[in-house]
């Protein structure tokens, strides 16, 4: 039998557990798939729906055809025991009215609604909420009450790269299920086969920046981070003789520029952050395999220069906590490149 599982890479182990909890019959009836984002969490969470909805499974087995009628209503979006809902496009919460229907129709509609009615066309219903930490307290509140009190026919999965977020309560009744980054070369294939990237070569390059993370790959291969990487990689190598603010500048008007919205800004400044790590451990790399044309090198000798270097990576990780902090982008970059601009100048003492 043909297998949808072959859709997914990775996540093997978690898919076992699942297949020995259904053969044991200890399925609990609520899990947080928890891990980074763009790793196959919600692509795992449909394929473990249409695997207990699939009529030519084998009893025991996490499997599904993707040819009976069950599948092929499930693939085709319309299968009446699986809902699914996730943050609207555009919001930076869940809506109540998913999880508990509009103000008109309170609790007559919506998520909790659906999984307290009768199965349709199969022995449960299934229920997926992606980005789950976006669930205000009202919504999470909401779903509490479901998860006190479950249905014995329901089975919800939520999906969550902060499970920290959701509230205790929440955390508390559901089994933990942790993913990690997928393998580079399980990264690279997806690439390709999703023809995301041109060529092998393309594909590996964003493979290793994207710390096992499809949608980090899919970034990197953005054309206009790809401009900003080889702005970055232009402005460090000439570094000691830059005008930080002219540099802080220069960058903070090209993010604004790619970004559409102050958390997409957030994330192309984590970009262009990790973008200048890069570009100081490539010299460090270089420096330490004899590259006796660095002026760096020749200016400050070989320990020192490393110390210098180290210095630096240690001031962009602080960058990156002040961004994280909801610090202003643009007040970041011209600290962090004035910091830079001294250091080089006056070596790692000037750090103290």
């Amino acid at each position: 039998m043909a297998s949808v599982w072959t859709r997914l890479r990775g996540h093997q182990e978690q898919r076992a557990l699942f297949e020995r909890s259904l053969r044991n019959g200890r399925l609990s009836h609520a899990y947080v798939l928890a891990g980074p984002a763009g790793i196959g969490k919600r692509l795992f969470a449909r394929l473990l729906a249409q695997s207990l909805f699939c009529t030519a499974a084998t009893p025991g087995r996490l499997d599904a055809c993707g040819e009976c009628r069950n599948c092929r209503s499930f693939d085709s979006g319309n299968w009446p025991d699986y809902f699914e809902i996730g943050l609207p496009e555009g919001k930076t919460e869940i809506p109540l009215d998913l999880i508990l229907g509009s103000s008109e129709k309170r609790g007559r509609e919506g998520l909790c609604y659906e999984l307290s009615s009768a199965p349709l066309a199969s022995e449960r219903r299934i229920a997926v909420i992606d980005d789950a930490q976006r669930m205000n307290l009202d919504g999470g509140n909401a779903l509490l009450k479901t998860l006190e009190e479950p249905p014995a026919n329901a089975l919800i999965l939520l999906i969550s790269d902060s499970p920290e977020a959701l509230l205790p309560t929440i955390r508390s009744r559901c089994q933990l299920i942790r993913f990690f980054p997928l393998l580079q070369e399980d990264l690279e294939h997806l690439l390709l086969e999703k023809e995301l990237a041109a060529s092998q070569e393309e594909a590996r390059a964003a493979a290793v920046l994207a710390e096992g993370s499809l949608t980090q790959a899919e970034q990197l291969l953005n054309p206009e981070l790809r401009e900003l990487r080889e702005l970055v990689s232009r402005e460090f190598s000439t570094f000691e003789a830059m005008k930080p603010l002219d540099v802080a500048k220069q960058i903070a008007d090209r993010i604004e520029k790619i970004s559409g919205s102050t958390e997409e800004q957030r994330q192309n400044a984590r970009w262009l952050l990790s973008f200048l790590a890069d570009a100081v451990r490539l010299k460090l790399r270089r420096m330490s395999s004899g590259d006796l044309g660095d002026p760096l090198l020749q200016r400050m000798g070989l320990r020192c220069a490393s110390d210098l270097l180290a210095v630096l990576i240690d001031r962009i990780l602080l960058a990156t906590l002040h961004v994280d902090a909801n610090s202003p982008v643009r007040l970041v970059l011209e600290a962090l490149f004035d910091d830079l601009a001294r250091f080089m100048r006056l070596g790692p003492a000037s750090a103290r």
